[in-house]
This record gives C-alpha cells, sequence and structure tokens, in this order.
C-alpha cells in the first residue's frame, strides 16, 4: 500500500509524498503479519506432504525464522515475501520428507558407517615400515634354524600335522610338537620384541 500525502507550499506549488507500507511497518511486524496471514495455509500443505502435525509446526518456526534473518541481517529484497516464504516452507517439507523416505528404507547413513567407507584400509607409511622391520628380524631369525628346524616350519606351513612330519623326517612326533615349539617362541621373540 501507499500512503499519498499533499502539501501546498505558500508560494501555491503541490508536493506529492509517497511513503511505503514497509517503511513505516518494522520488520518484526511485518514478519507477524506474514505469519498470522500464512500460518494456516502452509500448515496444511505441509500436512498434505504427509508430515506430523509437529514436523509442519517446526519447519512452520524454522521458515519465520529465516525470513526475518533474512531480513534483518541481509540486503534482502521485499519484493514477493509471500512466494519466497511459500518456497522455503516447500523446500523445507520436501528435504524432511526425503530424509524419513532415506531413514525407512534404510538408505540413510549414520556417521560410523560413512566412517568406515572413508577409512583407507591399506596400512599407513608407518604401519609399513614397522611390519618390514618385523619381517627383516623374523627372516633373520629364520636364517639362525637348523635343517631340522627349518624342514618341520616348511612341512607345517603346507598344512601337515605332527604326525605326517615325523613320518617325513624320520623322527618322533614329540620331538616335532618340541621343535615347533621352540622356532615359534624363537620367532615370535624377534617379531615382538620386549
Amino acid at each position: 500500500m501507499t500512503n499519498l500525502g499533499l502539501s501546498v507550499n505558500g508560494e501555491g506549488s503541490l508536493s506529492l509524498d509517497f511513503a511505503t507500507r514497509n517503511d513505516a511497518v518494522s520488520v518484526e511486524d511485518q514478519v507477524m503479519e506474514l505469519f498470522l496471514d500464512m500460518r494456516i495455509p502452509i500448515l496444511r500443505h505441509l500436512l498434505w506432504m504427509n508430515l506430523r502435525p509437529d514436523q509442519a509446526e517446526d519447519i512452520l518456526q524454522d521458515t519465520f525464522l529465516r525470513l526475518y534473518l533474512q531480513l534483518t541481517q541481509t540486503e534482502f529484497p521485499q519484493r514477493n515475501l509471500r512466494g519466497w516464504t511459500w518456497r522455503v516452507a516447500h523446500n523445507l517439507g520436501v528435504n524432511l520428507r526425503l530424509a524419513m523416505n532415506r531413514k525407512e528404507n534404510g538408505t540413510e547413513l549414520d556417521l560410523d558407517t560413512i566412517s568406515a567407507r572413508l577409512v583407507d584400509p591399506s596400512p599407513n607409511p608407518e604401519q609399513t615400515f614397522e611390519r618390514s622391520q618385523i619381517e627383516q628380524k623374523v627372516s633373520a631369525g629364520f636364517q639362525k634354524l637348523n635343517e631340522r628346524e627349518r624342514q618341520c616350519v616348511h612341512l607345517r606351513v603346507q598344512g601337515l600335522g605332527y604326525r605326517q612330519i615325523a613320518t617325513v623326517l624320520g623322527i618322533g612326533r614329540s620331538t616335532v610338537a618340541d621343535t615347533l615349539d621352540r622356532v615359534t617362541t624363537l620367532l615370535r621373540s624377534y617379531s615382538h620384541p620386549r
């Protein structure tokens, strides 16, 4: 609305003063007037989008808070505030509806799942270096084994049992068990130094 003010100066000329309604009304009053005027239609629209009443009310509050912040914090053009308000409320409703659908369908990722997907499974440089150091130490320890100990380890790695190893090497089963136990302890000491 535009207010028209007329004044006649002493010389008989006429001046027109235009004052827009927006200049005379504070931002709070503008937002409150829009809220009172648009609240019911926006709530109906949000409920039509299959949102719960509490969700619709939250979106309505958020929409008008955003409108207030836009009007007070930025050079916001005050054209078509109704259209802007409808668009924001509708978009917030659509976003909430999509999030609810993702959650219902099990396609929404939680923070732990996202973190697990982002973790690189390959070892970092420090782990790679540490592993190579252990492998070198175990290899050096393996070189210190006598021939029978190496044969026992080799046959065990091939999948043979203690009795089979004893038969192949021509030694007793308890000797094979003692030998493998001693070798395991020795190689562990190289791989996990105290």
